[in-house]
This record gives structure tokens, C-alpha cells and sequence, in this order.
């Protein structure tokens, strides 16, 4: 989930990038996957980020409310691996789950966090993270210069085209359009991935 969203090239690129995406860096499928760009990038992400407007406020509130319930705990993070799978599980009845999913490693998931009773710090990491504005830090004014592998799956939250990620990421080997997957990219598609890493280290160590 690589994230370059500011500054005059994104604002120009978000413009013309659907009518003349060639001027702005766009192949075909970036905009395929970014456009109409409120649709899939504001509303969807509206849709999907309650519970970081709640994990960054009130984690407490939420926190000790599930880690005393087995099943809320479940609904709580279950939920996220339906939809962050694909966005289109949100209108299935079982929520898409054993798509990509068997029903023992997502309880393995839940049992990580019932056992450990971790939901709660889990959860303030977000406050902590949101007391000031991220984009103030030094890491967020940083170029980074080491080499880079980018993987753009098709299903994750946001899409950040190489036009865009070339703004912070100075040091680009690989940018690769993944045939399918979402934000759990390690666990729904780890043959794709792992491949796809591989691939990023043979350029790299042929420098």
C-alpha cells in the first residue's frame, strides 16, 4: 500500500491523467484503477476507514469492548479480510471469505490476538500515530534513495500509480501490475508475491 498523494504532479495528473494519461506518466490500467477517481478513492475510502477514525480517537472505547468478546473480536477483524480482500465481498452473505481464505488460518488470525489480549495496543498504535500530523515527521519529508520494489494489486485500498510513487520513492527497480489480489497481498496471494520479490532481488543484485 504504497502512498505518494500530494503536491502539484498529483493534483495535474488527477486533472488530464483520465483524458491524456500519456502526458502524466499513466498507463492504461492506472487509470482503469484510479478512475472516476472519487468514486474509487474518496467514497470507497470513506466506506472503509471507520475504524481508523475510531482507532485513532477513542481505541479504548472500541478496544476493551471486543477483546472481552470471542465473537465481537472475530466480527471486528473477520470483516476487514472480506472487504480489504475485495470490495466486492460486501455485498455477499458470507462476506467472501473462503474465497482466499480457509477458516483455520483466519481463526489463527483471531486466536494471535483473543490469546494475547493485544486488540487494545493494536488499536492505540493508531492514536499514537495521529496526535500530530504524520506529514510533519521527517520519514514523511524524506526521499527514499534505496532500491525499490513496488506491487500494485488490483484490490488494494488505494492505487498509487508509478508516476505518483517515483515523487517519493527516487530509486525504482520494479513496479509490477499484479493479475489479482488485495491489501492482504502476503496472505491471499503469497506465491505472486513471493515471486514477484524474487524478481525485484535478481535486478537488484545486478547492478
Amino acid at each position: 500500500m504504497c502512498m505518494s498523494t500530494k503536491g502539484l504532479k498529483v493534483m495535474f495528473s488527477l486533472m488530464i491523467g483520465r483524458y491524456l494519461p500519456f502526458l502524466v506518466g499513466f498507463s492504461r490500467e492506472d487509470v482503469r484503477r484510479l478512475f472516476p477517481f472519487f468514486e474509487k478513492n474518496v467514497w470507497d475510502i470513506l466506506r472503509e476507514s471507520g475504524y481508523l477514525h475510531i482507532q485513532a480517537t477513542k481505541p479504548d472505547t472500541a478496544g476493551f469492548g471486543v477483546n472481552d468478546s470471542p465473537v465481537g473480536l472475530a466480527a471486528y477483524l473477520l470483516e476487514k479480510f472480506s472487504s480489504w480482500t475485495d470490495l466486492r465481498n460486501r455485498g455477499l452473505v458470507d462476506g467472501g471469505l473462503e474465497r482466499k481464505f480457509s477458516l483455520d488460518d483466519l481463526l489463527t488470525n483471531v486466536m494471535i490476538y483473543w490469546t494475547t489480549g493485544s486488540i487494545v495496543s493494536s488499536m492505540r498504535f493508531y492514536k499514537e500515530n495521529f496526535k500530530s500530523n504524520p506529514d510533519n515527521r521527517v520519514d514523511a519529508k524524506t526521499g527514499i534513495f534505496v532500491p525499490t520494489g513496488l506491487a500494485a494489486f488490483p484490490w488494494e485500498l488505494m492505487h498509487c500509480p508509478k508516476a505518483w510513487a517515483q515523487i517519493r520513492y527516487r530509486n525504482i527497480y520494479s513496479y509490477t501490475f499484479m493479475p489479482r489480489g488485495g491489501h492482504f497481498a502476503a496472505f491471499e496471494e503469497p506465491q505472486l508475491l513471493a515471486n514477484d520479490i524474487v524478481q525485484f532481488v535478481k535486478k537488484v543484485e545486478d547492478i
